[in-house]
């Protein structure tokens, strides 16, 4: 009797089991994969760096989720493929099976271990394919994890933009005040010295004053009982004359009778006259009728006399001042006198 042990058909001799394996993998290749875990990324609190590190976090966290599940994706479309094939094999190894029955009798003990063998590699890559599941599940909640650490980066970036704005903003605004500041320091330290100009003015006047109110001690610009008003000397006298005795006695006082040519010498000589007191003043019409002249020659001109004068009742030549303006008298009448020459000068600062 010769032993019954079946030969290897033709299909199945060429067949071993690292053949029927998909290509690029191994019993251990997923055990591999499987020691990859997602805990390797980097955790949120990094966010809580500065933003520049914080954005490159995000950005390279992004990038290796995407590298990695593309990877899982690939070989799961590859694990697929190749899973295909060895369906596609065992199909057609149960067609041929099926043709045949005695190479299957012989053929079956080897068979129904690579078949065997078979169910424990997809059971291993069924194990792999949960297992790769879970991964890209956990990879999705990771990435979720990232997409709101991403959210809260970009809300966070918007909020340091604002922030940023206003800081620009307020330093401007500072900036305008520190300078507005600076020109009101500098108008200040100006009125300052200003002020001391006008100070060192205001004392100098007060000096100056001072000085004239001493010169005006030491110099009199009018003889004693004279008074002094604008540029001129007036002497009222204090006893009568006639007018021509009048003129002489001013004379001998190097002066004239009084001349008025303004309104306010005239005020001025009413108001220091007594007020019940004629007094003579240097205007006649002696030398002609009616052509009334200064004693120093001029011609009469602005005049102030009472109305209805001069009159020349009782041949009246010569003009006197009373209280309320001029009047022509008679020359011999006895009257008081006014005696008027130029001040002496004075030094005056």
């Amino acid at each position: 009797m010769c032993d019954l042990v079946a030969p290897k058909s033709p299909e199945m001799s060429g067949l071993d089991e690292e053949e029927l394996m998909p290509s690029g993998w191994s019993p251990f290749d997923l055990g591999t994969q499987r020691s990859q875990s997602p805990r390797s990324f980097p955790a949120p609190w990094l966010r809580r760096l500065g933003f520049p590190l914080l954005l490159a976090f995000f950005v390279l966290s992004f990038i290796l989720s995407i590298i990695t599940l593309t990877q899982v994706f690939q070989n799961q479309r590859q694990y697929n493929s190749e899973q295909e094939v060895v369906q596609e094999k065992l199909k057609n190894l149960s067609d041929k099976l099926k043709g045949d029955q005695d190479l299957k009798a012989k053929d079956q003990p080897e068979a129904s271990l690579f078949i065997q063998q078979l169910n424990k590699t997809l059971n291993l890559r069924a194990k792999d394919q949960l297992e790769a599941s879970q991964l890209i599940e956990q990879l999705n909640k990771t990435l979720n994890l990232r997409a709101k650490d991403q959210l809260e980066a970009s809300q966070l970036i918007e909020q340091l933009n604002k922030t940023l704005t206003l800081r620009a903003k307020d330093q401007l605004e500072a900036s305008q005040f520190i300078e507005e500041l600076n020109k009101a320091s500098q108008f200040i330290e100006e009125l300052n010295k200003a002020s001391q100009v006008i100070e060192q003015l205001s004392k100098a006047s007060q000096f100056i004053e001072q000085l004239n109110k001493t010169l005006s001690t030491l110099c009199r610009p009018c003889p004693y009982e004279w008074k002094f008003y604008k540029d001129s000397c007036y002497y009222f006298s204090v006893t009568r004359k006639p007018w021509e005795a009048s003129q002489n006695t001013c004379e001998a006082d190097g002066s004239n009778l009084g001349i008025i040519s303004s309104s306010e010498e005239q005020n001025y000589l009413k108001k220091n006259a007594a007020s019940n007191h004629q007094l003579w003043v240097g205007l006649s019409d002696k030398k002609k009728e009616g052509y009334w002249h200064w004693v120093d020659g001029t011609a009469l001109g602005q005049s102030f006399w009472n109305e209805g004068e001069p009159n020349n009742a009782g041949d009246e030549d010569c003009c006197e001042l009373i209280p309320n303006g001029w009047n022509d008298a008679p020359c011999s009448k006895e009257n008081y006198w006014i005696c008027e020459k130029k001040a002496s000068p004075c030094p005056m600062l």
